[in-house]
């Protein structure tokens, strides 16, 4: 009977660490405090705030949760791991993780090692695990899903695999940013033609580009709940816009201006994982490319529909309900970054 408020971004994102010694492997987890509140009901006064003792009562179920949801095979055998610290941490936005670290101990050399990480899957099928893997001078990232393990031998390095997987979340990201997608359904609503529709996409595409590799490298840091907000602002603005004038002059400009803000907002998730600038800029253009292709899908998706619309004689209210609905989304986000943030 209970209802939650609705996320513009719902892919769910934790962060894992793998560093591998001889006979050890020593492992962090982040994963959102809110998720590991709603399993585990940590708020137990229900202040509507999570000490660390309250934090520290917990961590028998915390420990046996995570070595049920990630386990670590060395040479065929299974490793057991054991809670060694249990803490907060905060991402560069300010959104609060509990990070536990756990110590895996081997019997023999480890040669070759399996990986699995399934946490939160349970409360969301389509949760992703951000991880990095480290041996001496050694990287390599993965991201882990439902059913997926990462091997290993102590030749690690970076791979196309690692660039496989970045890319996928780029466009997972993308397609399942349902803030994003409006924006660029207001801004394609007005199209007066091929050569305009090309404009406004690519100035989107540039703007969040530049901005995403300022944020990922951190050149530039804008507050996580002003670029939100920006975002917010920006897409009731364009189904006002769309609503109050029947000719946009200059839409490419606009569009620039708030992709600029649309790149900060991807920006995070690269950001959280604290990588080293060899993996960053991996990271960075794989990632990109995945935005990019999953916008394009958006613009094929939608591309005949607007064609159709062009050609319909109904067309202006058509358009004036679809940005209504816009803006109206706008501005629920826009309340809901402001007010109940």
């Amino acid at each position: 009977m209970l209802a939650s408020v609705a996320t513009a971004h719902p892919l769910s994102i934790s962060y894992s660490s793998f560093t591998i010694g001889e006979q050890e492997v020593s492992t962090f987890f982040r994963l959102p405090l809110d998720d590991l509140d709603l399993l585990f009901r940590l708020d137990q006064n229900l202040d509507n705030k999570i000490s660390d003792a309250e934090l520290q009562k917990a961590d028998v179920p915390i420990q046996d949760y995570l070595l049920t949801h990630a386990s670590i095979t060395v040479n065929g055998i299974v490793l057991v791991g054991k809670l060694q610290k249990l803490g907060f941490w905060e991402d560069k936005g300010g959104y609060p993780y509990i990070e536990a670290n756990v110590s895996y101990q081997s019997t023999s050399t480890i040669d070759k090692l399996n990986v699995s990480v399934n946490v939160l899957t349970d409360l969301y099928p389509d949760h992703r695990n951000l991880a990095e893997f480290i041996l001496g001078d050694q990287r390599e990232e993965h991201v882990f899903h439902r059913g997926t393990t990462w091997s290993g031998t102590r030749e690690i390095g970076r791979s196309w695999t690692t660039a496989r997987d970045f890319f996928v979340l780029g466009v997972e990201h993308i397609v399942t940013g349902y803030d994003h997608i409006l924006f660029l359904l207001g801004l394609l609503l007005v199209a007066s033609g091929l050569r305009s529709f090309v404009i406004i996409v690519t100035s989107f595409t540039v703007a969040h580009s530049i901005t995403l590799a300022l944020g990922v490298l951190g050149w530039v840091q804008p507050a996580a709940q002003a670029v939100e907000i920006m975002i917010a602002l920006s897409i009731a603005y364009v189904g006002l816009e769309n609503l109050l004038f029947k000719e946009v002059k200059y839409r490419w400009l606009l569009t620039f201006v708030f992709g600029l803000a649309h790149g900060f907002g991807f920006a995070g998730i690269l950001q959280n994982m604290d990588l080293q600038r060899e993996g960053l800029l991996l990271g960075l253009l794989t990632f990109n490319l995945g935005v990019e292709v999953g916008q394009l899908l958006i613009v094929a998706l939608f591309w005949p529909v607007l064609l159709q619309l062009a050609k319909s004689s109904h067309r202006e209210w058509i358009v004036r309900i679809v940005s209504a609905i816009i803006l109206l989304f706008g501005v629920f986000w826009l309340v809901e970054r402001t007010i109940w943030v």
